[in-house]
């Protein structure tokens, strides 16, 4: 009988299509190396850092586990490259998910925020890595170790754009904030104080609420009450955010 641990890492009903790829930003013909990474994303999402298994990714592609050591180094290397790009992933989720609105500063920012709940619910898996790092401290020597640079660009990249759209809004304005990664006007979207505080809390605050979407609070998690009214609940906690500014 197998374990629980593969039971629920392994995907019985997975298709590596192009529609797999896709959803972690690839197309066309793959390498082995990104294949690689792209279930890894996926499997961890599912089942956490601490559960994943990297010999049962080796299943999914029906390669050796010394190719992924050629490739990544070992487990912790491959989760921690893995990790970067998972994030990349997100932060651009959520831009193109904000360009897709109406373009209206409202529209735009709500957008924002609730992509940002559903990408961390979705990856779920992800969280406690992503905001604990002790969850891992293998893997978060790792990144600190050699991805900080990108991890770091990446999220000032997110921070400048949720600025950007929160000063849109109290102007009544739609900026195209044509920021990448590692090239942001730093001085003068933090010269405004005032949307700086404001970006500052709202993103702790819808962090606040992805991290308990994506966790599945568990003292609550069986109040049926809880579940009934979450939609609204949701919705209402993010009109607040909105209307703050």
């Amino acid at each position: 009988m197998q374990s629980i641990e593969v039971i629920e890492q392994l995907d019985k009903d997975r298709v590596l299509d192009d529609f797999y790829w896709a959803q972690f930003g690839f197309e066309g013909d793959l390498t082995m190396r990104e294949k690689i990474l792209c279930v890894t994303i996926d499997d961890v999402r599912r089942v956490g850092v601490s559960t994943f298994q990297a010999k049962h990714v080796c299943e999914a592609l029906d390669i050796s586990m010394a190719l992924i050591n050629h490739h990544f180094g070992g487990r912790n290397e491959l989760i921690a490259e893995a990790t970067v790009l998972a994030y990349e992933n997100y932060v651009e989720f959520l831009w193109e998910a904000t360009n897709n609105a109406k373009p209206e500063p409202k529209a735009r920012l709500r957008a924002w925020l609730e992509e940002s709940v559903f990408r961390n619910e979705q990856g779920r898996g992800w969280g406690a890595l992503l905001n604990y790092p002790t969850a891992s401290m293998e893997v978060a020597t790792v990144l600190e170790q050699v991805h900080r640079k990108r991890m770091t660009d990446l999220g000032e990249l997110n921070l400048a754009r949720l600025l950007t759209l929160v000063g849109d809004v109290k102007k009544n304005r739609v900026s195209q904030a044509n920021f990448t990664a590692g090239n942001i006007p730093r001085t003068d979207l933090l010269k405004n104080v005032a949307n700086a505080s404001m970006a500052a809390s709202i993103g702790w605050s819808i962090l606040g609420l992805s991290v308990w979407k994506s966790g599945g609070h568990y003292p609550s998690g069986a109040t049926r009450e809880v579940g009934i009214l979450e939609r609204k609940i949701v919705k209402d906690h993010i009109d607040r955010l909105i209307d703050q500014i």
